[in-house]
């Protein structure tokens, strides 16, 4: 075991470039920053592969910081530009002038020490802090690798940096002052953002097929969309979702199910006023729907979310939470294609449509129930975070509540003397010449039957309207909460 030995230096203020691509690799950040405008500077980070491994120098100012915490700066060594599954180097000093040099393990927005290892790969550590400025270095041990313990750090966790070109990514924070348990970085556009390189870098020591030294000057902070419009697109995705599904789409299952047989001589634009206003509510939900999945895609950069090596629980949340959306849309989507190859009313597979068609409705809303509450503990939304368990409630009633209408409503509909008191047997809906009307077989020919609505009518209206109002206050309850946050963090 190789002791680390910690030298503290002192560092004056400023960058230094004299020997970039010279005797070293550098990448300072940002991409204005350079010898002939040394003012912009916020960080940097040099580096050469030396005979036994990596010598690694962090350098960044920290006025922007909280003074009287901890500062921490880091290099993660990516095979993407995705602040996921990276080893990373770390450098830890506090105002007391307390220090650590380490490695950690990224594992989406969950950060593990490597203790075990960092003890057997880090070799001349030094480290130093002065006027606002910290600056560390520590030399990776290549040859080293093979005294890892592997039960104790997984393969994964720590990358051999021979075996390949990987992306670097800058970032700094805050800790905590007696843990040292680093804060994660600031979540919005700005200096404090983390910083990745568009190019990857080789770490070889022999065959090596680029430049010994580079100098990296490409990087960005983000993907396609700035993290303002991320924030927003988010909010906006999750709003459309909650009404797509929650005020539009359940109620076009509450009217489909239970309210064929309430206006059964009106009509509305020439069709069923039950089946207009089905049909128009799930197309304007399914409308949402399409635009929220593109845009929310869009913001990711197109990149389909997979769960991290150790997926923690908010990790797994986040990953179910797009398996189970996407199964949602798919579903809805299948909806209309199903509709138009429909039997007849005479057909005697209609029935096996009327029971699919039922079936991946209430599938597809299902998955999206599912997909809504799993995105409570997610960081975009922040609502575990800031309100606790109260968006869980809130969510969670709201489901159990339209289950309860769709009890009561059953019990009200399939209740006997509906039609026993007053002699009507139940309605049936035929495509006539005026659409789709209702119809009562056993007394007339005609596609549209005299039959009076179904008694206790009010009542079937009082529970739509009531889960109409409740689903309305839920979904402007947790549309207040997710723009609060937003404009907490990213006014």
């Amino acid at each position: 075991m190789i002791l680390l030995l910690f030298i503290l230096i002192p560092v004056a203020w400023g960058f230094s470039f004299s020997e970039c691509n010279v005797t070293r690799s550098c990448w300072h950040h940002p991409s204005s920053c350079s010898a002939t405008n040394p003012s912009d500077c916020l960080s940097g980070v040099e580096w050469r592969v030396d005979p036994d491994g990596l010598w690694i120098q962090i350098e960044t100012q920290t006025r922007d910081l909280d003074p009287t915490r901890p500062f921490w700066a880091a290099v993660g060594f990516s095979f993407n530009q995705r602040m996921g599954d990276d080893t990373v180097f770390e450098c830890i000093v506090s105002p007391s002038t307390a220090m650590r040099v380490q490695l950690s393990f990224n594992d989406e927005t969950f950060n593990h020490v490597l203790p075990q290892a960092t003890s057997v790969l880090l070799n001349n550590t030094a480290v130093g802090y002065n006027n606002g400025m910290l600056l560390c270095s520590a030399t990776i041990m290549f040859d080293n690798y093979n005294q890892i313990d592997w039960n104790m750090a997984a393969p994964f966790r720590v990358h051999n940096l021979e075996s390949q070109p990987f992306h670097l990514l800058f970032a700094r924070g805050s800790a905590d002052s007696y843990t040292f348990e680093k804060d994660i970085h600031s979540v919005n556009d700005g200096a404090q953002f983390p910083w990745m390189s568009d190019e990857k870098v080789e770490f070889c020591r022999t065959n090596c097929t680029g430049p010994t030294y580079v100098y990296l000057n490409e990087m960005r902070q983000t993907y396609y969309v700035s993290r303002y419009w991320r924030y927003r697109i988010a909010v906006l995705h999750g709003v459309a979702l909650m009404t797509a599904w929650w005020i539009l789409g359940s109620s076009a299952i509450l009217i489909a199910r239970y309210f064929k047989p309430l206006f059964p001589r009106q009509k509305l634009c020439g069709t069923a006023v039950w089946f207009q206003l089905h049909r128009d509510l799930n197309i304007i939900a399914l409308v949402l729907q399409i635009l929220a999945v593109i845009f929310i895609y869009y913001q990711a950069g197109w990149v389909w979310y997979e769960c991290s090596y150790l997926c923690t629980s908010d990790d797994f949340s986040k990953k179910m939470h797009a398996i189970t959306g996407f199964f949602a849309t798919c579903l809805a989507l299948s909806q209309p294609i199903f509709a138009f190859f429909r039997p007849s009313p005479h057909s005697k597979y209609r029935i096996f449509f009327n029971w699919l068609h039922w079936f991946v409705g209430m599938a597809a809303w299902s998955f999206a129930s599912a997909a809504i509450i799993l995105a409570i503990p997610m960081g975009k939304t922040g609502l575990n975070r800031v309100y606790g368990h109260i968006p869980n409630y809130v969510m969670g009633g709201y489901v159990i509540f339209f289950l309860c209408c769709n009890i009561v409503l059953e019990m009200i509909s399939t209740c006997r003397f509906d039609y026993d008191k007053v002699g009507v047997q139940p309605h049936r809906f035929l495509i006539g010449p005026s659409g789709v009307s209702l119809s009562d077989p056993s007394k007339s020919s005609s596609p549209e039957s005299d039959a009076p609505p179904p008694r206790r009518s009010s009542l079937r209206l009082f529970i739509f309207f009531l889960h109409l109002i409740v689903a309305f206050a839920v979904v402007i309850t947790i549309t207040t909460m997710l723009v609060a946050i937003l404009l907490s963090h990213s006014p």
